[in-house]
This record gives structure tokens, sequence and C-alpha cells, in this order.
């Protein structure tokens, strides 16, 4: 079998970890055992030892997987040229809310068992929080060195970016409440958002 292939196997398996890890959690939170998810997975025990250990590895695996499907969706509006930054915001705003809709019961679950995390546990999932922020301070960055912006904090605007997005998955008992599905909020967020950086 050729490295490529080696990796496709261990990315389906991680795959099929990840999702099986994610649909335990939500039911039976920290009471996930490696075992469940090796059987739900259909991965024998000791592959699934190889990522994860314990339910702080648990719920690293599914943000980590989260923000993974963030990034490569909005890597290619970052990296083409042709956009203005008012296309790259609008673009990656709407990527990480559908992202966040897809996920929000993963959304949900870190809020509710971040608390439980160790040190080391806390501090990555910050890290990837920073990370996402990044994205939208880097295109802040742009438009006001291009001119586009008018903005005194970028990374502060940036992180509000990524709070709202949150705001749809901890929050939706009331976006529901006004008939608004993921689009209809994106939309609503964006002709907020624009004004607000000058665009």
């Amino acid at each position: 079998m050729s490295n490529h292939e080696d990796d496709n196997t261990l990315e389906k398996m991680r795959s099929s970890i990840v999702k099986a890890a994610s649909e335990l959690y939500e039911k039976k939170g920290r009471e996930t055992s490696v075992e469940d998810i090796a059987a739900a997975a259909g991965v024998s025990v000791p592959v699934t030892y190889q990522f994860v250990k314990k339910p702080a590895d648990i719920m690293m695996l599914i943000v980590e997987d989260w923000q993974r499907e963030f990034m490569e969706r909005v890597l290619p509006v970052l990296n083409e040229p042709a956009l203005t930054p008012a296309k790259k915001l609008s673009q990656a705003v709407a990527h990480y809310f559908k992202v966040v809709d897809q996920e929000r019961s993963k959304v949900m679950m870190l809020y509710r068992g971040s608390r439980k995390l160790d040190k080391e546990g806390r501090r990555r999932i910050m890290a990837l929080e920073i990370e996402a922020q990044e994205v939208f301070k880097s295109i802040l960055d742009q438009g006001v060195k291009a001119g586009d912006f008018k903005v005194a904090d970028t990374g502060l605007a940036a992180y509000n970016i990524v709070m709202l997005g949150h705001m749809w998955s901890l929050k939706s008992w009331h976006f529901k409440r006004l008939a608004m599905d993921i689009d209809d909020y994106i939309d609503a967020q964006l002709e907020n958002i624009l004004p607000m950086v000058g665009a």
C-alpha cells in the first residue's frame, strides 16, 4: 500500500471516529468511552486510541474537525486575488456561519463542555478560536490597507464576527421565532457588518 493510500485510509478512519464521537458525545457526554466510539465507528479499539484516549480528546477532535472544514472552505477565498476585500469578507462570513449552522450541536457541546477541559485542552480551544478570528482580521487588514474599510481595531471587529457566528447556534430559539434560516441570518448580518467596517 502506498503512503497516499495509507493517508486516505487513516483519514477515513479519523472521519468515522469524529462522526461517531460527535453523535455519542451529544447523547452521553463525558460518559462516552473509547470503546463506545470504536464500536459506533466500526474501527478497532487500538486504532481509536490513536485519536482519543480521554473525554477531552473527543471534544478536541470534534472542534479541530469543525475548524478544518471552515479553513478548507475559506482558504480559496483568501487566496483569490480577483476578489475585493468586501467580497472576501462576505464570502468568509458566509462560509463560517454555514459551518456553524451545520455543526450547531458541536458548538453547543463546546460551550457546555469546555469548562471541564484541562488547562491544555482549554488553551487548544482558545487557539482554534483565535485561528478563526485571524482569518477575518487578515481580510479586514487588507481592506484597511486598500482604503476600502475604516476599522479602528481589526482584531476586535474580527472577534465580533466570530461571536456573531456562534450566536446563530447559541440563540437559535430566537431566530427560529423570527422564522429566519441560515441564509436569512447571513444576509441580515452582512447588512450590518459591511456598513460597520465602512464597505
